[in-house]
């Protein structure tokens, strides 16, 4: 049995999967895709530090 901490963070692994793929759906132009991408890539950034 997963503990609390095991469920809260799969629960939170699949809301921010959820976030992007809204992210991606709203995209309807190459620019918003590129947009996008710099928002995640920051995001990214911030998480190595």
């Amino acid at each position: 049995m997963p503990t609390t901490a095991e469920v809260i963070e799969n629960l939170a692994r699949k809301l921010e999967r959820s976030c992007i793929l809204n992210d991606l759906k709203e995209c309807k132009t190459l620019q918003d895709f590129q947009d996008l991408t710099k928002k995640y890539e920051a995001l990214c950034n911030d998480n190595k530090v």
